[in-house]
């Protein structure tokens, strides 16, 4: 493999690893917000949580970032993507992988911090959102996690094709925040977000493991279908 292929690898993945970051503060964010607004208050802290989480997705449009979820949707019929000189599954899988490296490491990093005082309310608020994203082998569970993954991948479709459509930047941001809240509220499943929460719970088991390949078909299907009905210029 000659260098110039290596450097263009490495750019893919290293952008890609920047996107996970990202996502995983916009993650931080909604734990925080979890942590700190009782349930009882007059906004709910998941409604809080919801709106600042979408400021991940935002740092990866505006910084230009690799995140898998983003680009799944139109990698297949966009020319103007820049893959580096990549093949389409290439370009792909080492986005993916960037993006779990840095969503690990940050999650890695949370779960470190867990480990100070385990019995903390912020750490108990960390593993039952850890916990919230492993599935149940039956019916419920797996269907439950495909379809939500489903919506999640047309929703990320959707804030990515208006802040690249949107000619303004109050448009662009309310384009992006909108439905991302949305889909954090509601609890769709991302699977690039819930490689964080795993990694700051340290779920590691199959449970977890099976959830998040579910999560990624689902969220990879959600924009491909979504896909067919819009056309990204």
């Amino acid at each position: 493999m000659d260098k110039d292929a290596v450097k263009r690898r490495g750019n893919v993945l290293w952008y890609g690893i920047l996107a996970g970051a990202a996502i995983a503060f916009g993650g931080i964010l909604f734990l925080l917000a979890k942590f700190l607004i009782p349930e009882d208050s007059i906004v709910p802290s998941s409604l809080v949580g919801a709106l600042l989480f979408p400021v991940g997705l935002l740092l990866v449009c505006y910084f230009k970032l690799n995140l898998y979820t983003g680009k799944i949707g139109m990698a297949f019929r966009n020319p103007k993507l820049d893959k580096k000189g990549l093949n389409t599954f290439e370009w792909l899988f080492w986005i993916l992988l960037g993006n779990a490296i840095g969503a690990f490491a940050i999650g890695a990093a949370i779960y470190a911090f867990t480990l100070i005082d385990p019995s903390s309310a912020f750490s108990k608020t960390v593993y039952a959102v850890a916990s919230s994203r492993s599935t149940e082998f039956d019916f419920n569970g797996l269907f439950g996690m495909f379809y939500k993954s489903v919506l999640c991948g047309a929703l990320v479709y959707i804030a990515i094709y208006l802040f690249n459509k949107l000619p303004n930047q109050f448009g662009k941001v309310v384009g992006v925040v909108t439905p991302i809240a949305f889909f954090v509220y509601a609890g769709f499943q991302h699977c690039i977000a819930n490689m964080f929460y795993i990694a700051s719970g340290a779920q590691w088991n199959a449970n977890a493991f099976v959830g998040l390949l579910l999560c990624i078909v689902g969220n990879s299907l959600g924009a491909l279908l979504l896909d067919l009905f819009v056309k990204y210029e």
